[in-house]
């Protein structure tokens, strides 16, 4: 599964991102469904940027919501937790 954003850097400037996820399976296992995060909602991505940095992209480990419902991307990992 792969999340595509638009972040913001420190200037204003918006790039885009691409974060590798767990299968759907696993997320789903972890509570995340179709349809949680909608079209323009701010969200924050915790995981381990690309080993190459001229690449915008990574591996997500957590993808925490507004109102603070956490992810993981991995069915390893415990998920749907507010922390």
């Amino acid at each position: 599964s792969w999340f595509f954003l638009d972040v913001r850097d420190a200037t204003g400037k918006v790039e885009k991102w691409a974060f590798e996820a767990g299968t759907p399976s696993g997320m789903i296992r972890n509570g995340f469904k179709p349809g949680i995060i909608k079209a323009g909602a701010e969200v924050t991505v915790k995981g381990i940027r690309a080993r190459d940095m001229s690449q915008k992209m990574g591996m997500l480990g957590e993808l925490i919501t507004a109102d603070g419902k956490v992810y993981g991307a991995f069915g390893s990992q415990v998920g749907s937790e507010t922390r």
